[in-house]
């Protein structure tokens, strides 16, 4: 019996050809699955489905059925799987949610799920993922979501809470972030290091990393690399091909005044501390120079460049796989091999510092039986204060959106570590729920 897998943002220049090629990758996949890629934006859907069926025609031992659509319902019916990688209101409505935070005097550095921008895109979006998730109900009732839309936490979570949609969460970060540092404790690959993980996306800390037995995070410390961070000689950068260049001098003062590593590198973890993005003092002390509004519009130009210019050239480049796998989650849930890894889904436990429900960013194992969250290291108590707060404002955010209460989004930005002013709290919500109202769709 044929596979759908149904992709909603299947026009994405950013996700749809990544996430292709994993399935065309795998060998568990073949003509018998359908990848069904649905979007809203016509010439975007028909550039990623001709960018995806050159690579699909390339390799036809290993080709599934590609199809796409401009209808929902056609894409959802019947579906297995239901991928999301949208950005709902598209670049304009991403760079105003920086727009609604500078113009109140407050400042987000990538806004995805804290701060002013964080809420809003919190706002915009869940809505748009609980109407998904009905018709799902409706079109498709046992099909499990895999989503890599942020803010993460939230949009996977709210599923799961307003309409009981299974749901998994997918963040390269943690393992992306911690390759970065791999030559600094002596590994030049992952073969050998073990490491521990527990908190909510974005916001998570290796609470252990070792490197052949051996504990990579005193190696570190022995290299002084905490002291270099302090004096600003620590130069370590990742370029994340979907965050752009991101830094790692933040993340190690953090860790020296927390006790514990932060599991993403300058310009994620900082979101949850005034001390490092709130004045542009701050922001120049700590060499904090992303601006969102100027650099995101050129990451997306670039992403769009690089399926739009290779079509229109016809100058293909090789072919690569991405570092996301919902491939490998699909078949182990369809009795293929079993996988292993960092993923965010509902907290049976696994992190027993947060509240049950919550999604969690934990290992988790999938195979034939189900979905298999391990038991997190404990939380360091200077990480609780953070990730605890973290995950009940974004709850917060996620029940304003949903229950489009504006007094409720009032209370969780007033405790928002970005927002550090009462007197503007109501107008800046007022301004976010105004904005963003035209973007639900029933």
């Amino acid at each position: 019996m044929k596979l759908k897998i149904a992709m909603i943002g299947g026009g994405s220049y950013s996700w749809t050809y990544g996430l292709f090629s994993t399935f065309l990758d795998n060998p568990f996949y073949d003509r018998e699955t359908e990848l069904c890629l649905y979007d809203i934006n016509e010439k975007a859907v028909n550039d990623t489905f001709a960018f995806c069926s050159y690579y699909n025609d390339l390799y036809p031992e290993k080709a599934i059925t590609l199809t796409k659509t401009l209808c929902e319902d056609e894409a959802l019916d019947g579906a297995d799987y239901v991928v999301i990688a949208i950005s709902h209101g598209g670049l304009e409505a991403e760079l105003e949610d920086h727009r609604i935070a500078r113009r109140h005097g407050f400042y987000n550095v990538k806004g995805s799920e804290s701060g002013i921008a964080g809420a809003s895109r919190t706002v915009r979006h869940v809505p748009e993922f609980i109407r998904i998730a009905k018709r799902m109900k409706q079109l498709c009732p046992k099909a499990v979501m895999l989503n890599v839309t942020n803010p993460l936490t939230a949009l996977t979570r709210c599923v799961q809470k307003y309409e009981d949609v299974t749901a998994v969460g997918f963040c390269h970060g943690i393992r992306n972030h911690l390759e970065i540092l791999l030559p600094y404790f002596g590994a030049d690959s992952f073969a050998g290091v073990s490491f521990s993980v527990s908190g909510v996306d974005h916001c998570s800390f290796l609470t252990d990393i070792r490197f052949h037995g051996k504990d990579a995070l005193q190696i570190m410390r022995d290299k002084q690399m905490i002291e270099a961070a302090w004096a600003g000689k620590n130069n370590i950068t990742f370029d994340d091909p979907f965050a752009g260049r991101e830094n790692e001098r933040i993340r190690f003062i953090l860790w020296d005044m927390l006790g514990c590593m932060p599991g993403l590198s300058d310009e994620h973890c900082a979101e949850f501390y005034y001390q490092t993005t709130g004045t542009q003092a701050s922001r120049d002390l700590f060499g904090m120079h992303y601006d969102r509004i100027a650099d995101r519009t050129k990451t997306v130009e670039r992403l769009r460049d690089q399926i739009v210019k290779p079509l229109e050239s016809g100058e293909m480049p090789p072919f690569r796989v991405s570092e996301e796998r919902p491939d490998r989650v699909i078949e182990a849930l369809q009795g293929g091999r079993e996988f292993y890894d960092v993923m965010n889904y509902r907290n049976f436990g696994q992190t027993r510092e947060l509240p049950m429900d919550t999604v969690v960013e934990t290992f988790v194992t999938f195979d034939a039986t189900g979905i298999h969250p391990a038991i997190a290291n404990p939380l360091p108590k200077a990480a609780q204060l953070v990730v605890q707060a973290t995950a009940v404002r974004e709850e917060m955010f996620m029940e304003a959106a949903a229950e489009w209460d504006e007094s409720k989004l009032t209370a969780a930005l007033c405790q928002d570590p970005l927002v550090q002013d009462f007197t503007r709290v109501r107008a800046v919500a007022g301004d976010i729920m105004r904005y963003n109202a035209q973007f639900v769709r029933k």
